[in-house]
């Protein structure tokens, strides 16, 4: 589809680089200018950005309804303290991903499963920013509500979640889960990491 959004439809848009090291990098954006030639984006980065300009970056649009993916040029980037502009080409088309900010990937991450004082050590078998697999040495009696700590590096997340099945596949035991009223970082958190994993894959599928 041709692009034809406006600022009344986006919430935020997410913006996937790579550093100056190589490795996809993920920032969450707001919009302070669209036109027809540029688009211009601020985010605050703690510990400051190394990006190289220009380069072919994608672009998710995050609506209300939906999102909208598509692949354009990062022109170049400015710094205006505390934030860092990133100058895009407006993009000529969007493809419409519908949810799919919410796509599943397989990672090996060390979790804690928590519930009614017991902690049980597990493994991450795949994730989303809606839900979570995880795999158990033993099939234990799993209550609906329980907590969730997945030890990512370098930075964790800890969610509420609640018990959906269990599944076994080549003699793997795995427990599903819903996340509940995970908190916007945390989504952030877990959508850049998904991203991130999936660029990982297909580059590696490429050599």
């Amino acid at each position: 589809m041709k692009f034809n959004l406006n600022l009344d439809d986006i919430n935020y848009i997410k913006l996937l680089y790579k550093n100056t090291s190589g490795s996809p990098c993920c920032a969450k954006c707001a919009i302070r200018h669209m036109g027809e030639r540029e688009i211009i984006a601020c985010a605050k980065f703690e510990d400051g950005l190394k990006v190289n300009a220009p380069q072919d970056v994608t672009l998710s649009f995050v609506c209300d309804n939906g999102l909208y993916r598509t692949n354009t040029e990062l022109k170049y980037v400015n710094f205006e303290d505390p934030y860092i502009l990133f100058v895009l080409k407006t993009p000529q088309g969007l493809e419409y991903q519908q949810n799919r900010e919410y796509f599943r990937v397989k990672i090996n991450e060390d979790a804690l499963l928590s519930f009614e004082g017991k902690v049980v050590p597990c493994k991450i078998h795949d994730i989303s920013a809606s839900g979570v697999r995880l795999i158990l040495n033993d099939k234990i009696d799993i209550p609906e509500n329980v907590v969730i700590d997945m030890l990512f590096r370098p930075k964790g997340v800890k969610a509420k979640a609640r018990f959906v099945r269990y599944d076994k596949e080549d003699e793997i035991l795995k427990a599903s889960f819903n996340f509940v009223g995970l908190p916007e970082s945390a989504v952030d958190t877990i959508s850049q990491l998904c991203i991130q994993k999936q660029l990982e894959y297909k580059r590696n599928s490429l050599k």
